[in-house]
């Protein structure tokens, strides 16, 4: 495999694994055609297609402060304005628009008056990435024109789709196993377990359909806004995309029967 396009799952501070899956790609001179990614797979697709090496991003990411960019707002549609996410991101990608990226960027959200899922490609990538981290009820969403746009993750939680549908020959899809399944024990835990069943099946039937490659990457051990372990999340995504590269088996799903099958 000498070029892919790149499907890019969200999972919180464990997206960080993306940065290491990167860095293997590069090292290994494997050219990234397309990239498409939704929440934190927005947020580093979005910094590699600005033209950002995942060094740089493991630079950044130990010299941010997560506490100095929660800006509370407590308004109706969400207690974190994310004014301050929105102007760092708006640096680390230069203030580019989609059209001055050297590879093809697709960010996927959700659009709350139409119900649908919102892929954006055009205007600027910082806007783009910060509707794709919207949380709802945590981040207050992105308004734009007669849109209300959030995190994509309930309909298209990894776009492998959208990536083939970039024009992409070959996908690879990296997937962030991100939590244990266990009794709901309070509100909260019910209401995420009925979010994450509704994301799952759509999530594994769109990478069924056209991932030709899946980079699983088991972090369920590790906490969903954890700080301290991101630097082992990037190790490990480097780690399991060398196994899917060399073809060893472990927590890595090589989809060659995938291929076969649909192709």
């Amino acid at each position: 495999m000498k070029n892919t396009g790149l499907s890019l799952g969200g999972g919180s501070l464990r997206g960080v694994a993306h940065i290491g899956v990167l860095k293997e790609l590069m090292n290994q001179q494997i050219e990234i055609t397309h990239i498409a990614g939704t929440s934190a797979g927005a947020v580093v697709g979005g910094l590699f297609a600005s033209g950002m090496h995942p060094d740089q991003m493991k630079s950044v990411l130990h010299d941010l402060s997560i506490r100095r960019h929660i800006d509370i707002g407590f308004s109706r549609k969400g207690w974190i304005k994310g004014d301050r996410i929105y102007q760092t991101l708006l640096k680390l990608t230069e203030g580019k628009h989609f059209s001055d990226l050297n590879i093809p960027f697709a960010v996927i959200c959700v659009d709350l008056i139409s119900g649908e899922m919102e892929v954006i490609d055009s205007g600027e990538v910082a806007i783009a990435i910060r509707a794709s981290i919207a949380i709802p009820g945590v981040f207050s969403p992105v308004e734009t024109g007669n849109k209300i746009l959030v995190d994509g993750y309930i309909l298209n939680n990894n776009p492998a789709d959208i990536v083939r549908k970039m024009g992409a020959e070959k996908v690879t899809s990296v997937r962030v196993q991100s939590s244990h399944v266990n009794q709901p024990s309070n509100l909260f835990s019910v209401l995420n377990r009925y979010i994450d069943i509704a994301s799952d099946y759509n999530t594994d039937r769109c990478l069924e359909e056209h991932a030709d490659v899946l980079i699983d990457i088991d972090l369920r051990e590790i906490g969903r806004f954890e700080t301290k372990s991101l630097s082992k999340v990037i190790q490990l995504g480097q780690l399991e995309a060398q196994k899917v590269l060399y073809k060893r088996q472990s927590k890595v799903v090589y989809m060659d029967q995938w291929l076969r099958r649909v192709h």
